[in-house]
């Protein structure tokens, strides 16, 4: 077996007993981001549960029963007709009985309908305490649905009073049908779904990437410090192995736990982003939007690529630290300010922005991740090879600056005091 395979398998093992690090890398995401969408889940289950609904009727006409029984006959709405002589007793009434919405009918109602005016139904959200409202939203929504559908027919029975025999086409003269135009093929699925479909899409990968990238730099850098720091890096260093050896199988040890949380962080995260109601029972399959084999292998490239990157900038900047602590902070301040960008792609699409925005972005290697998996998915094959050309490139040259410093001196004698008084000096 090679020097190599020796020192990563070494690195990783390492790496494996650390149990912190392997709770935040794997238990989190699989355990943590699923019960945190089932609670969501739960919680908006609930919400979706029975409306309690109490009713006011103040009118004496028949519009008022009408409304009333329209409300009873709507499903997972339970209806309680008060028996209150204002609206304050109404309200009161109300909230002793621990409903969710208050619907008062005014005495004009059926005076207005008949009379060809508006009529207004009012409705109060009843917060018994300070929640998250969900119930509540959900309550109201129903409420106005079926008052909608109610004014709706009574629109109709009073158009046809005037003679319309289609009181549909009166109501609603124009009708629009959506569909979408995705790579030049027709789909009959309309642009707000295919948007929700890509949103999803567009919230978890920025989050995917900025996670995988902030734990790998981490591990490398810590790594790497706290070899420097318990004096075991120099024994390392007496080996008759060379140094860009060394430094090639901690970045393939590290880059494999990595790899690793990336994939726990997709599986728990897409668990999340499906229970809070992402699903839009639209598949990327069924708009054409695929991965295929080479793009995909493509793409696992700029993955790739881009953790290497991280990881030798990581080991790099670890050199100039004292301990682990200080290689966190160091990392964590030139890492942090080039992954945070990436975010602004959730909200935005690349080529919508300012040209000097555009390629500012693009120098910066942690969005490539983002772009490239929209570029596998429209089969922009072109445009994921000229990511893979600039990764290989400042890939390439911090591999080979990492190397260069660790092949020196200055790996055993390069600091950053980080405001630290040292020793002796007053």
């Amino acid at each position: 077996m090679s020097d190599f395979w020796v020192l990563a398998g070494k690195e990783i093992k390492n790496l494996m007993r650390d149990k912190k690090l392997i709770f935040g890398l794997i238990i989190v995401p699989l355990v943590i981001y699923p019960a945190l969408g089932k609670m969501v889940q739960v919680g908006m289950e609930k919400a979706q549960g029975t409306t309690k609904v109490a009713i006011a009727n103040f009118d004496t006409g028949e519009y008022g029963e009408i409304l009333i029984k329209a409300l009873k006959t709507a499903p997972n709405v339970s209806v309680t007709v008060l028996n209150a002589s204002s609206l304050d007793e109404a309200l009161r009434e109300a909230s002793l009985r621990n409903q969710n919405v208050l619907v008062v009918i005014p005495p004009n109602f059926t005076e207005a309908i008949e009379s060809g005016k508006p009529a207004t139904v009012e409705v109060y959200g009843i917060f018994r305490k300070v929640t998250s409202g969900i119930k509540e939203s959900v309550s109201e929504a129903r409420i106005n649905a079926v008052i909608g559908v109610l004014s709706e027919e009574i629109a109709k029975i009073r158009i046809r009073q005037l003679g319309a025999r289609n009181p549909d086409a009166v109501l609603h003269p124009i009708s629009a049908v959506s569909r979408s135009v995705i790579k030049g093929r027709v789909v009959d699925v309309p642009p707000a779904v295919v948007s929700s479909v890509l949103a999803s899409q567009s919230y978890g990968l920025p989050l995917i990437v900025f996670l995988m990238v902030t734990i790998t730099a981490q591990m490398a850098a810590g790594a790497v410090a706290a070899e420097k720091e318990n004096k075991t890096l120099e024994t390392l260093l007496t080996l008759p192995v060379k140094r860009t050896t060394i430094v090639a199988s901690k970045i393939s040890g590290t880059a494999v736990m990595g790899l690793i949380a990336a994939l726990a962080y997709m599986v728990g995260l897409k668990s999340y982003l499906g229970s809070i109601g992402l699903r839009t029972g639209v598949s990327l399959g069924e708009l054409g939007l695929e991965i295929t084999p080479p793009g995909l292998a493509l793409f696992a490239l700029v993955v790739f690529l881009t953790i290497a990157f991280s990881l030798s900038l990581a080991m790099l900047l670890a050199v100039f630290a004292e301990d682990v602590q200080s290689a966190n902070t160091v990392v964590s301040s030139v890492i942090l300010p080039l992954a945070f960008p990436a975010f602004l792609l959730m909200f935005t699409d690349l080529g919508e922005l300012p040209t000097i925005a555009r390629y500012g972005l693009l120098i910066d290697p942690f969005t490539h991740p983002i772009v490239a998996y929209r570029y596998a998915l429209g089969g922009d094959y072109a445009a994921l090879l000229w990511s893979i050309g600039y990764l290989s490139v400042v890939a390439g040259v911090t591999l080979y600056l990492t190397a260069k410093v660790f092949s020196s001196e200055k790996l055993l004698t390069a600091r950053i005091s980080w405001g630290k008084r040292r020793k002796g000096v007053e």
